[in-house]
């Protein structure tokens, strides 16, 4: 069975945010499709993205264009030939035909070729030797405008998961270009009123705040379809306090510039107490004198996107083995402490396991996977549940403890070395490892070392008031990981399985 394609999320968000700047930025639109498709191949490691335009459906047969492409490689480019233009597919194969059933549906579609039954679809793919394929529906006005798909040459894979939801926000993203473009071509139509679900079209005419939105919108935000008016002000009310402030920030400054066109993300509460993200899509019209006359433009439900982000970021500080903060968690993690001004004083804990890579060679990796994640278990069992726990990387941990003076520091400090030196670990152990030990459970004594240091706020770093609150942020934690990684050092000459304080450690320096 293949393997799922679990791109990196990260990379699918930067390519989706580069992408998303390309379509806003460029002159014309095809050229913002160009660079999102290029992001978006380059993070997800397959060999060709393109885009289909449907011009005609028949009752057997699809007439298309191909119309944007990118390719890793120059063998797998395929725009210039000429099969690919206008071409006319014949709907004669059950898989094609429930692929298209559900574009039309807005669905998307994944499929491995070597999988598929026998049938024009798998010889057409072939043909082109694609052995896997994921394709989105490009939705405009509700209808199926066009295909966007990735093509992989070399792998059979799945697409799963977000990184599938990745491909379905870009076809958004493209959908949201074409109605820009259309917007900026001043061809709004009727067919504009009734967008994809959960999004919705709007007008202002700043000389008389008379508002006009789409059913879709009014719906969405919980209005009747033929709600008579709704007032600027109501309007303007469903902007969440922040949002609408800093909405109104950035369109001042657009239209001092005489902006033609931006987008903004902001929070809607609907009449029920719904909060939603939607990206507002705007477009401004002045006169000759620079006065503007009209704005509008496109609200579009981003709320999975959002949570795709959430989930994202909430995903890249953690740590994957432990599920424990990792350094990035720890930076998120003492910038709420300082910006909600938590009583301090705080303290740093390094921690790292004696002689663990004697653990790895003689029991296996796998074991000492297995170790760390108990050792986890047992040093949370420890602490408060105000005090914070990462994985720095390898066998090194560090513990955030706040609200203690520095005599309870060494006491927990103390409690948690105990936490593991009092108690061997049950280690099972691989059946090719370590001979006659293999496949057996053995008990495994193992000790930490610890370092301690008090934690510097932002504002206690000499010299550093004029510095931005996030780089002072950074270097009080650099600082003091580099206090307590001395004292942890200490630890380590005096013998191992043991506690050392960074302000003993001084002393002694001073004394000696």
């Amino acid at each position: 069975m293949p393997a799922p394609l679990t791109p990196e999320v990260s990379k699918l968000l930067d390519a989706l945010a580069s992408g998303s700047v390309a379509l806003l930025q460029h002159r014309f639109w095809s050229n913002g499709v160009n660079q999102l498709m290029a992001a978006l191949g380059e993070a997800s490691g397959v060999s060709r993205v393109w885009v289909f335009q449907m011009l005609e459906r028949s009752s057997n047969g699809i007439l298309q264009d191909y119309v944007f492409e990118w390719a890793s490689k120059p063998e797998y480019r395929q725009l210039t030939q000429r099969r690919f233009r206008f071409f006319t597919t014949i709907i004669d194969d059950s898989e094609y035909a429930n692929m298209v059933a559900r574009r039309q549906r807005g669905g998307a579609h994944t499929c491995i070729v070597s999988q598929l039954s026998p049938g024009s679809l798998r010889d057409n793919l072939e043909s082109q030797r694609v052995r896997s394929m994921v394709t989105v529906p490009i939705m405009v006005n509700g209808k199926w405008w066009g295909t966007l798909g990735f093509d992989d040459c070399e792998r059979e894979v799945d697409w799963l998961g977000a990184g599938l939801q990745a491909l379905v926000v870009a076809a958004e993203l493209i959908a949201s270009a074409i109605y820009r473009h259309q917007l900026s071509s001043h061809k709004r139509q009727v067919a504009l009123l009734e967008r994809v679900a959960g999004c919705g079209a709007w007008e202002i005419d700043p000389d008389t705040s008379a508002t006009w939105c789409s059913s879709v919108l009014l719906n969405a935000l919980g209005y009747p379809d033929d709600y008579a008016s709704l007032p600027l002000r109501r309007l303007l009310a469903h902007l969440m306090t922040e949002d609408r402030r800093n909405l109104w920030c950035f369109l001042r400054l657009g239209f001092a510039n005489r902006q033609s066109n931006c987008r903004f993300d902001v929070r809607l509460m609907t009449l029920q107490g719904e909060e939603r993200w939607y990206e507002l899509v705007m477009e401004m019209h002045y006169t000759q004198g620079g006065r503007l006359m009209g704005v509008g433009g496109l609200a579009i439900d981003i709320s999975q996107r959002k949570q795709s982000e959430v989930q994202a970021s909430v995903a890249a500080e953690m740590d994957e083995l432990t599920c424990v903060l990792n350094r990035r968690g720890m930076l998120h993690y003492l910038t709420n402490l300082f910006e909600q001004n938590h009583m301090g004083p705080h303290f740093l804990f390094l921690l790292d396991i004696d002689y663990f890579k004697l653990i790895n060679d003689r029991y296996g990796h796998p074991a000492g996977d297995a170790l760390l994640v108990t050792l986890t278990k047992r040093l949370q069992a420890e602490l408060r549940l105000e005090d914070c726990l990462v994985r720095l990387g390898g066998e090194e941990f560090a513990v955030i403890a706040t609200g203690l003076n520095d005599a309870q520091a060494l006491m927990l400090a103390e409690r948690l070395r105990c936490s593991i030196a009092d108690n061997a670990f049950l280690l099972e152990v691989m059946p090719e490892i370590s001979g006659t030990l293999g496949g057996r459970k053995v008990q495994v004594p193992v000790t930490i070392s610890v370092g301690v240091t008090e934690l510097s706020t932002p504002g206690d770093c000499a010299g550093q008031q004029k510095v931005p609150m996030q780089e002072r942020i950074r270097y009080c934690q650099s600082m003091a990981v580099a206090q307590a990684d001395q004292a942890l050092y200490a630890a380590k000459e005096a013998g191992r399985n043991q506690v050392v304080t960074y302000w003993k450690w001084v002393s002694a320096l001073e004394s000696g």
